[in-house]
């Protein structure tokens, strides 16, 4: 760590890079420490994000400056492909099989259950503003509110194994599926606002969902457009799949490398349609995973065991990145406003799954266990970093307030969503207290290769 922090004054730089010296060793370092911390939060009933998360936030902050240029263009592109990776995963574990008969129910969760929990996310923090420092524009609050839409398939996993649970196999099902579903609803809604919000002169900007103008009318158009330009890409793509890995892979080892390409097809393709280039990777995931030709050569499920370990580093790439751009000092500052808004969440939580799931049908335990599982973790954070280069070009802000925002906002969503997973971990503790009987056999499931 220390070499990335004190570089040596002759040679500051590797020989013929850009890159300071000792950033393989720490780069090297920093992950093995990540996956030390996973183990850790396994073992103190964690998802593995919080530990994660703290790790982040005590790496030296001059680490990014180091790695010249890496601004916030690079970081934005990380965070742009870990996302389309992440989702892309999600696609091709949503078997629609296994929640036969609630994929309706999921889908109600995910989008109509996701808008409740936006709706009153963001009016709790418009009450909220006057104690953050130098307020907050209505523009940010809103935004802000979109980035902790979205539930995180990872965390649910993590939580699973660390409590050794013993909730249903269709439950779980339902809730990952519910997980995709509000990421995209939550970067639907995000890209609906920012465009609502946008000053002129901003057409040219190329945001997470590009802007097609200024009214509410034509951002419902561009919504309509993503959806319907993703879903054709992410259905063409998915369509043609089994039929190419069939003719080009030649062994289960290069599966990896054709489930990148056709996530980043998929992606592409749904861009060049109209802008859906995430809602294309997952439907293109969605159709692999269920599709009425399968892949003849390869069991069902080796594209996801593949992906798996991709997913996994774009998470914690995610997680780390978020925890370094996060300044000590803004967060001190956010940090009472944060602990209400992480409240406020789970009770919008709690009134997005009352909504959505009829008592008749789900059992109180069974709408807590769904309340307590809705957990946030990467991919609000990557949408924090997109909120933050969004905010120069929205109506009433300008440059030198939005500069001065930026980090602000960013702490405020690292905290929300890192206290907001403690809570929920604790309450789930006392909902499903797992054995460590239990831990270990689902620990085991969980690295266990797919059958």
């Amino acid at each position: 760590m220390l070499l990335l922090s004190l570089p040596t004054p002759a040679h500051a730089h590797l020989e013929g890079t850009i890159l300071p010296r000792g950033f393989f060793l720490g780069l090297g370092l920093i992950y093995l420490a990540a996956l030390a911390l996973d183990r850790l939060a396994e073992r103190l009933k964690l998802p593995a994000a919080v530990a994660i998360l703290l790790l982040g936030l005590a790496l030296p902050s001059g680490i990014l400056a180091q790695a010249q240029p890496f601004g916030p263009l690079q970081v934005e592109t990380i965070h742009r492909v870990s996302l389309a990776l992440l989702i892309f995963y999600a696609g091709l574990g949503t078997d629609l099989a296994r929640i036969r008969g609630m994929v309706g129910t999921g889908l109600r969760l995910g989008t109509v259950g996701a808008l409740i929990t936006l709706l009153i996310t963001g009016l709790a923090l418009l009450l909220l503003r006057p104690a953050l420092p130098g307020g907050l524009p209505l523009a940010a609050v809103w935004l802000s509110a979109c980035c902790l839409v979205a539930t995180d398939s990872g965390a649910l996993e993590d939580l699973l194994v660390a409590l050794g649970s013993r909730v249903s196999g269709q439950l779980t099902h339902l809730l990952q599926f519910e997980a995709a579903l509000s990421t995209l609803t939550a970067l639907l809604s995000f890209g609906f606002l920012s465009g609502v919000f946008q000053g002129h002169g901003h057409s040219e900007h190329q945001a997470l969902h590009g802007a097609m103008g200024a009214t509410v009318s034509a951002q419902l158009g561009a919504v309509a457009l993503h959806l319907l330009a993703g879903l054709a890409a992410g259905a063409l793509v998915g369509g043609l799949a089994p039929r190419l890995i069939d003719t080009l892979v030649r062994s289960e080892q290069q599966l990896l490398l054709v489930a990148i390409s056709l996530a980043f097809v998929a992606y592409g393709l749904g861009q060049l349609l109209g802008g859906g280039g995430l809602m294309a990777v997952f439907a293109a995931g969605v159709c692999l995973a269920n599709g009425h030709e399968p892949i003849s050569r390869f069991q069902p499920q080796a594209l996801a065991r593949v992906m798996h370990p991709f997913n996994t580093a774009a998470e914690l790439t995610v997680l780390l990145l978020l925890g370094l751009l996060v300044k000590p000092s803004e967060l001190l500052s956010v940090l009472p406003v944060a602990v209400l808004l992480a409240l406020v969440l789970t009770l919008a939580r709690w009134a997005g799954v009352g909504a959505v799931l009829p008592a008749r049908s789900f059992p109180r335990r069974e709408r807590l266990i769904v309340t307590g599982f809705g957990l946030r973790g990467a991919v609000p954070l990557a949408l924090a970093v997109s909120m933050a280069e969004e905010l120069p070009h929205l109506r009433g802000l300008t440059a030198a307030t939005a500069e001065t925002l930026a980090p602000r906002l960013v702490a405020l969503i690292f905290a929300v969503v890192l206290i907001h997973l403690v809570l929920q971990s604790f309450l789930m503790r006392g909902l499903l207290p797992g054995g460590d009987a239990g831990a270990a056999s689902m620990a085991a499931a969980r690295h266990r290769p797919l059958k």
